[in-house]
């Protein structure tokens, strides 16, 4: 065990985080720490290689205890934290336990300030996807800082129109002129009936964006894209001051 870091686990919590690993695996298992003990949460993916936390349960727990820490396993992995895990361990403000089975080996994560780069990130639901990459990518890009949401796995399978929902909320307008700068790209990508995928329009044609799955990337925009896209978004704050570009500025390069 790390001597540095602030929150060590008890040999009961991570003996009961492990037998509750095995229990759900070939799926990873989440739960929490709460008062030196372990309880667990459902996790509500469906893919093998990573958990949604079923809010209700999550939230029910936290008014009943003080939640010391998040828990999930890595099946057949040690317990390194990837680039998802270190970006949920910097949303939720917590230290996150990583349990692996059937190895039995753990390791301890906390908040640093970390953020992974935009290009090249490892898709994980409801941080790397592509809501957030837009967060970060219009934080570099233009400086706007936009709320996060919480979105339900696979809610466009359910004819749920999440984005379009809450896009208001987050200070973004439909327009329908030319576009610019650090607009939002909001697309229809089949089967779905409702907008499910985002990207960030970069000037003057290159489209950043992280496909379910994917690892995040700059594209061309235009094709498949342009004929899926259903909505065109800008920020309010762009409204009427479009982002001057410097002579020096690529959409291939770092913001």
């Amino acid at each position: 065990m790390n001597a540095t870091l602030m929150f060590e686990p008890s040999d009961t919590a991570i003996s009961a985080a492990l037998a509750h690993a095995e229990a759900c695996q070939p799926l990873e298992s989440c739960g929490v720490i709460a008062e030196d003990q372990f309880y667990p949460v459902t996790n509500r993916a469906t893919q093998f290689d990573t958990f949604v936390m079923d809010m209700k349960e999550y939230v029910a727990l936290g008014k009943e205890h003080r939640i010391d820490a998040i828990v999930h396993s890595h099946v057949y992995g040690p317990p390194v934290a990837s680039d998802a895990d270190r970006a949920m361990c910097e949303a939720t403000g917590k230290p996150w336990l990583i349990v692996s089975w059937p190895l039995g080996s753990h390791a301890v994560l906390e908040p640093s300030g970390w953020r992974a780069p935009l290009i090249g990130r490892k898709w994980a639901w409801g941080t790397h996807d592509c809501f957030g990459l837009i967060r970060d990518g219009i934080k570099d890009y233009a400086g706007i800082e936009i709320p996060d949401f919480e979105r339900k796995w696979l809610w466009w399978e359910h004819g749920e129109d999440i984005i379009t929902t809450q896009f208001k909320d987050a200070g973004f307008h439909e327009v329908v002129d030319d576009w610019q700068h650090c607009d939002v790209i909001a697309m229809q990508i089949w089967p779905s009936n409702v907008v499910n995928h985002l990207g960030l329009f970069l000037s003057p044609n290159v489209m950043l964006h992280q496909m379910l799955g994917r690892l995040s990337v700059r594209e061309v925009y235009g094709g498949v894209y342009m004929k899926a896209t259903v909505l065109h978004l800008r920020h309010e704050t762009l409204q009427e001051t479009p982002i001057e570009l410097p002579a020096s500025y690529s959409p291939w390069s770092e913001p």
